[in-house]
């Protein structure tokens, strides 16, 4: 089977394992999920946790010692696991575990959020699928990180892990002005120490001023996630993103775009959360004519959240929106690995780098 092709089902099906113990089941962005190689040259994080893996026909087994992706017990692709980060053994030298204090959402790059709170998260202004503050419910991570810690561990993570990027995620604050002053002072500090490219991920912010000084900072690319472009679903499924506007989000991604460069601005579009499928590629062409990457992405249910029953979409639907949005992309030379950090540049909850870069070297509009 085409890996590309399997990454895809994956996503959509998930993947039954044997061993879930480690695995993150809630915080900010997706959860729930493995990284898996799958052999020769496909990447992926692929959704372990949730009602929907029970039925899927996928699950791990091992063959000679090695690791197989299975189809109803039979076996399709060998992969190979990440397994656990080498920091993840470490402290802080204030005692706190490192794994408490970020994660590697793929061998290359370490993520955390910020804020774990966030003020839409107490009223009506919920994102329904969000899961940022159950992490904090669990004990496995801490409010805010402070930026000795963070420089402390993304040290030892560079040194242990080879890591090549940085994701720093934030809930919506209740001082916006006090919170992007924090997140400035930890980036600058993060930069200072390690050098590493940085990716930070807010709602816009009320003064855009703020764009460049994050970036004098030290951030090089900016994620600001609109999640969807159907109207409706805005307001029903992200309530607080909607009271923001899109007019918001456009004015705040064009100003991006200007101080950090084409590409570096990026914002995640969920499919499967209700919207009408057109609206994706419309929002998608939006987006790459500014410059922005839209980072289509299967929804993924989390526990514990409101829509933790809702399945993610199908493969095939998943497939031909990957394969349009690449041809989009295509046209204004929109490329994932022109982002300097961040989710785009890892790449691992979408499989529309894989689909651009396949579209990129055939040359042609063939399917892949």
């Amino acid at each position: 089977m085409d890996p590309i092709a399997l990454k895809v089902e994956l996503q959509s099906f998930g993947l039954k394992i044997r061993e879930l113990a480690g695995v993150r089941r809630g915080g900010a962005g997706p959860a729930g999920g493995i990284y898996l190689r799958i052999l020769p040259d496909t990447e992926g994080n692929i959704p372990v946790v949730g009602d929907f893996v029970d039925s899927s026909p996928y699950s791990l087994g091992q063959i000679n010692g090695e690791n197989w992706v299975c189809k109803d017990g039979v076996a399709l692709a060998q992969v190979e696991l990440m397994g656990l980060a080498k920091f993840y053994s470490h402290a802080t030298s204030s005692g706190a575990p490192m794994n408490r204090i970020g994660l590697l959402h793929c061998p290359t790059t370490f993520a955390t959020t910020l804020l774990q709170t966030c003020i839409f998260w107490e009223d009506w202004r919920r994102c329904k699928f969000c899961g940022i503050e159950l992490t904090l419910k669990d004990r496995s991570t801490v409010g805010f990180k402070d930026a000795k810690s963070l420089v402390e561990t993304i040290s030892l993570a560079r040194e242990l892990d080879g890591i090549t990027n940085v994701v720093f995620t934030s809930g919506v604050a209740k001082d916006e002005e006090r919170a992007l002053r924090k997140y400035a002072e930890t980036c600058a500090a993060v930069k200072a120490a390690t050098g590493l490219p940085i990716q930070l991920q807010i709602v816009p912010p009320e003064d855009l001023r703020w764009l460049s000084r994050l970036n004098d900072s030290g951030v090089d690319a900016l994620g600001v996630h609109i999640e969807t472009f159907d109207s409706d679903v805005f307001t029903s499924v992200t309530p607080g993103k909607a009271r923001i506007g899109f007019d918001k989000y456009l004015e705040t991604w064009e100003r991006a775009v200007n101080v950090f460069g084409k590409w570096q601005v990026s914002t995640y579009v969920l499919v499967g959360i209700g919207e009408r499928p057109g609206t994706i590629l419309d929002g998608a062409k939006i987006c790459a004519e500014i410059g922005v990457y839209p980072f289509i992405v299967p929804f993924r249910p989390i526990i514990g959240t409101p829509m933790e029953t809702v399945k993610p979409p199908a493969p095939r639907e998943m497939a031909a929106l990957y394969f349009e949005a690449a041809k989009i992309l295509g046209k204004y030379a929109g490329r994932s690995k022109s982002s300097r950090a961040g989710c785009v540049s890892c790449g691992e909850c979408s499989a529309l780098p894989d689909f651009e870069r396949t579209l990129s070297a055939c040359g042609s509009a063939a399917r892949p």
